[in-house]
Formats: structure tokens, sequence, C-alpha cells
């Protein structure tokens, strides 16, 4: 069974005070594991396996059911377990738990990924976190994938659409991403040295959109709005640079968020074909390597690019040193020699110390020599040295040592013993038959560390998701200042206001107010709300007693979104303070120029005037005659033939003592029916 990785995010007013606690807690489960029964089936219907790795003795685990935390009114459950094993928190391995969920809760038709999922509880913050799951809907329940012990909850979400515009779930399904897509990522990755690129943000917009994803699970206040028409082609628009809505730091942000998730979600793809593949081809193995190493030489991505190399060295390196080790010559080892290397544990002496290595000691130690040799000749080289390292101790004990070991043995009823009187062939021999004997018992501790690995980087995919979740759950405040003269009243006071244009679905009336007392205002919605909204990019004004739906705005404002504060001035700018020379820099089809336009009076009428003789300056910023509105603070220029028709509105604003506009020029081939829009952002240099 294929299994998908889904995460579920849920929204910040979740994590806050928990109301309505219900019944159901206080219950505990117990059983022992050991390294003989690493798994068990408790009756309060959770299940958990260990794997082979992670203890040294019989352990007691107990499992306690938790009151159940439900809020009916915003529609959410949680029932949770907490996990004891011993007195271990942190583990040596990923771990799988398993535990039941109410299916009654999810609405009639409603997708279990989509209503519940798993997160677990920080011992030291007391607050809900994410943790890798998947849903297994036929048994319904929720496995969980954790290498640290705490309480884990089953988080039940109802009717999702009603709350405010916050994610509350992400279904991450990397295994729907196209295989051939994620390779692409990776190429553009590796060949751009690591810098940001398209096909990255694309993936990680397709995969933020797609599989009933991202934003299936948001809605709110803002939220029952519904999206844009092409929701991918949205966030896209929002990353990039010279976007008409978002501004430049707003935008490069979501950029840089983007491709960090894309990235990953690509290596953790890859990763898990590795995994899958009994024997993957060379292209995507020598991808993964380079992927690998690239990200360790940076250190936003350095986490997951030490456990992507990791995966390659264990999958591939050592995978295959193992497997030639399988075949040497596995002559007859001395017992005694044996009992030392894998059993023999020196107790309270004096003098030679030693603790023989068990399968869990040694994935350890291989996972240390991974994580300091990332290149993997360096990893073959080290995991060599040090097999051949181990299995030579027992030939430089002194001769009262090896006796020693020889009465432990007996002592253990392993019968009698001998020691040969080895010659140096024949201990070369005896070594090289034990090493033959250890590969053996290695290699399926080696498909354990890739499985780690793998963990690994799906834990940083996790991370990037949560920062993406973060970024579009961030409130912004959005100010309404008017501009008033001294000894003036305000213009304003008492206007309808409307953010347009608004998506078919939005609530008008969450994206509508009236201007209070001096003409101000201010709201506060998040990125997310304001995406589900349609993208508003203007403020409409309407006077007093008329009716939005029907009248004509008295005003409109253009405006671009910045976060954490967006502010609109009323009053607009006087055209005295704006004329001069602007440093302007323009966005074509993902290429940027920059040039430098005058704006000013040319023959009696406003014009902006290249520095340049470049041809197509003209294209990037329509010479005018241009007609300014001092009310919004825009210059407008429209012209028309036959055959096409140009326009261009450049908005002015003044913060922080300088003179800012952006831009956007259209040109329209009437006869054709194609159409295209240069955009520009400029900075007052004189």
């Amino acid at each position: 069974m294929k299994k998908i990785v889904s995460i579920l995010l849920v929204a910040v007013l979740l994590l806050g005070s928990l109301a309505g606690c219900g019944g159901g807690g206080g219950k505990s489960d117990a059983a022992t594991l050991s390294p003989e029964a690493t798994g068990v089936a408790l009756s309060n219907g959770v299940s958990v396996e260990l794997g082979d790795y992670v203890l040294d003795g019989e352990t007691e685990l107990t499992v306690a059911k938790q009151p159940v935390e439900e809020n009916k009114d915003e529609g959410y459950k949680i029932e949770a377990y907490d996990f004891k094993l011993g007195d271990m928190t942190e583990l040596s391995d990923f771990i799988t738990l398993r535990i039941p969920y109410d299916t009654a809760y999810c609405e009639d038709g409603q997708d279990p990924a989509k209503c519940v999922g798993a997160k677990y509880k920080n011992g030291a913050t007391g607050q809900w976190e994410d943790v890798l799951f998947e849903v297994d809907a036929t048994a319904n329940e929720l496995i969980i994938y954790t290498d640290h012990l705490s309480a884990f909850g089953a988080f039940h979400v109802k009717n999702e659409g009603q709350r405010n515009a916050k994610i509350t779930s992400i279904y991450a399904d990397f295994t729907g991403i196209d295989q051939q897509q994620a390779m692409e990522t990776l190429r553009e990755y590796v060949a751009g040295g690591g810098a940001d690129g398209g096909e990255a943000a694309g993936l990680a917009a397709r995969l933020l959109t797609g599989y009933n994803g991202f934003l299936g699970g948001v809605a709110g206040a803002a939220g029952e709005t519904g999206f844009a028409t092409d929701l991918t082609g949205t966030i896209l628009n929002m990353a990039s640079l010279g976007s008409p809505t978002f501004d430049t730091a707003l935008a490069d942000s979501a950029y840089k968020k983007l491709n960090k998730l894309g990235k990953v979600a690509a290596a953790v793809k890859i990763g898990a074909v590795m995994l899958s593949t009994e024997q993957t081809d060379a292209d995507t193995l020598g991808l993964y390597k380079d992927t690998a190493m690239l990200a360790l030489s940076y250190a936003e991505s350095a986490a997951w690019g030490l456990a992507a190399s990791g995966l390659f060295i264990f999958d591939y390196t050592i995978s295959n040193l193992f497997e030639q080790g399988l075949a040497m010559k596995m002559d007859k080892i001395n017992e005694v020699y044996t009992f030392f290397n894998d059993e023999y544990v020196s107790k309270d002496r004096q003098g030679f110390e030693w603790t023989a290595r068990s399968l869990k000691d040694w994935r350890q130690v291989l996972i240390d020599i991974a994580e300091a040799n990332p290149n993997e000749a360096d990893a073959k080289a080290a995991v060599e040295e040090e097999i051949e390292r181990y299995a030579r101790v027992f030939w430089t004990l002194t001769s009262g040592d090896m006796d020693v070991v020889v009465s432990e043995m007996e002592k253990s009823s392993k019968g009698s013993a001998t020691i040969p009187n080895a010659t140096e062939a024949e201990i070369k021999a005896l070594i090289g038959g034990y090493k033959a004997q250890l590969y053996e018992r290695l290699y399926p501790v080696t498909q354990s560390v890739s499985t780690y690995m793998q963990r690994k980087t799906e834990a940083a995919y996790l991370d990037a998701l949560n920062e993406v979740k973060e970024f579009f759950n961030q409130n912004i405040t959005f100010n309404i200042v008017e501009d008033i003269p001294n000894g003036e009243k305000s213009k304003y006071e008492g206007y309808a206001l409307r953010f347009a244009p608004l998506s078919e679905n939005a609530v008008k009336e969450n994206w509508s107010g009236k201007l209070g007392d001096g003409g101000g205002g201010s709201t506060k919605f998040t990125l997310l709300g304001y995406i589900q909204a349609g993208l508003p990019k203007e403020l409409q004004l309407f006077k007093p007693g008329d009716d939005p739906e029907s009248d004509e705005p008295e005003l409109t404002l253009g405006f671009k979104l910045s976060a954490p504060v967006t502010e609109v001035k009323l009053g607009g700018l006087p055209l005295e303070g704006l004329l001069g020379t602007y440093s302007a820099t323009f966005t074509f089809e993902g290429e940027t120029a920059t040039y430098n336009f005058t704006f000013m009076y040319y023959e009696g009428q406003l014009a902006f005037k290249p520095e340049s003789d470049d041809f197509g300056t003209a294209f990037l910023l329509l010479p005018g005659p241009y007609e300014y509105d001092p009310a919004t603070a825009t210059a407008t220029s429209e012209a028309e033939s036959e055959y096409w028709s140009l326009s261009a509105h450049v908005r002015f604003i003044y913060e922080e003592g300088t003179v800012r506009f952006s831009s956007d020029s259209t040109v329209e081939d009437i006869e054709e029916g194609r159409s295209v829009t240069t955009y520009g952002e400029g900075t007052k240099i004189d």
C-alpha cells in the first residue's frame, strides 16, 4: 500500500484556549515490549510498532487515554493518548503509532483526510504541533511516524468552511507528485547552483492546490468567499516580482518559501522512488546525489541535505558495499572470537574494557558515520575502516584478557572453548570470515537507516509546509488615512467603502465598511483570506446614501498589498511633488530591465520620457499623454485605433520621505484578441 503522508496544520485558533473538555480520559493500557517483541495492539484501539532498533531490553509501554477536548461552536474535537516507554522520550528511530479516529465527526461525503489529522503536544510549551502521519481510511486509523514520545491526538475538524481564514489542513500527498516533474525541479536546482527557480515554485504551488490540498481546508470570515479561478496561477502570480497585487517584499518572501517547499518536496519524492525501486537508474541516482551535496552547502537546506546524502549513501553506496561483503567466503570462525565481538561485556574490571555492539549500536554507528561524512567515498571508506578496526580488536588483547573472555563464555553456558594460536595469515582469514558474517547481520540495518534518512527528509518537508502555513496565515493590518489640511474638515467621513474586485462567491459584507470620524478606518485580515476574496487591488468609496450595488463609486483608489501593514491615503499627492526622474524596474515574462524615466510636462502635456533610446522602452511605460488625479495619486494614459489599444496606469505613493510608483502598461491587438501587460516599480531619484 502506498503511504500517503498527510499533515494536518490545524488553525491557530485551535491551539489557544481549548474549551469544552469531555469525558473518556484517564484509562491506561500497558504492555511489556522487548527487542524480541517490538509491537502490540492494545485494547483501547491503539497499536504500537517500535521496530528492531529502539529497545535494549524489556521496557514497559503505557498508553493513557486523555479527556476529550471539544468545542462544538468552533467545530473541532481532540481525542488524545499519552504514550510512555519506560523513561524514554527521544528515540533512536522513527516508530509507528496507530490511533483510532471518530468517523461520526466527519460530515457525510467529507474526505477523512480533510476532517481528521494528528498532532503531538509539546511538553515544554503545552502547544499542539505538527507530526508526520497518514490516514488509513479503511481501518479508520491515523498512522503516526515519530522519533519522540508525548501525547498524540486525533484532531477532528467539522465543517471547516466556517472558521476564520486560516489554514486548517494540508493533505500533502507527495506520492501523487509526478516523478518527472520532481526530476525537472532538481535539475533546475542543480543547474542553477541552488538558486530559486520557476520549476520549484511551480511544483510547490501545484502541491499546495492539488490533491485536495493546501487550500482545500481553508475558510472563514473572509473565507466563505471561494477562490480565484486559477488558484495555482494566483499563488505563482503572488510570488512573481512585478506582481500587480503584492509589493516586492511580500512577493519575494512568497517566492522564497515556495522554492524551499518545492525543492524539498522534489527531494522527498525522488527519495521515496529510490526506496521503492530495487535498482534505481543512474540518472536519478546522480541527480539525487548532486542535489544532496548542493543542499548541504546552504544553511537553510543543510538539514534535509544531510538526510538526503545519508539516504543516497545507504540506499546505494553502503548497500552495494554490504552486498559485496555478503559474497565473502565465510570460513569457520573461532567461537571465542565471535562471542567477544557479538556478546561479551567486561564487568567491573580494571584495565581492558569492552562492550560488544548490538545491532542497535551498529545502526547508530552507521548513522553517525553518514552524518559526519556526507561524501559517498568518505562514508564508504569510514564504514570499511570501522568494521575492520572492530574486527581486529580481539587480536590486540593480551593472553590474560583472552582468558577472561573464555571464562565468561563458559559461564554463559556456551560450553568449553579454546583460543587458537593463530598465525597472521590465520588471523586475517578469521577476520575476513567474521566480517562476512557481520555484513550479513548488518544488511537489514542498512535498510533501516535508509528509511530513517527518508523520514528525516519528510520531517524537513513538514517544516517547509509549516513555514508556508504561517506565511499565508499572517495577519495584515489595512489602514485608511485621510490627509486633511489644517483647518479643514474630513471630505470622506461617513463614506461607504468596499474592496474590489471580489471573487463571485465573496461575501461582500466581509469586505465592506464605512469610514469613521476623520475619514479614516482600519481592518485586519489574513493573507489567505485576501487570496480567497479574489485578490482585490482597489478601494471603492461611495457617498453617504449611495448603494454600492448599483451606484458608481465616487472615488477608486488602487493599492499594493504589503505586510504586516498596508496603508492607503485619501487626499492624494500634489502633482508638483511627483515631477522628476525615476529609476524604474520592469518585469515581462520573467525578465527584468531597469531604465530611468522623467515624469514631466512635454509640449504642455504630462509625459514619461525615457533617458534611453532603446527600442521598446515606450512599451515598458507609455510616453503619454497622461491625466493625473491627485485624489487617487494615479496618472492614466489611454489610446486606441482600429487595430490596437494602449493603456497605462501609474500609481504614486509617498512613504518615509520617498516617492515611489507602480505601473502597468497594456498593449492589446484588437484584431488578434491578444494583449500583453508589463509591470514596473519606480523610485524617485531627484
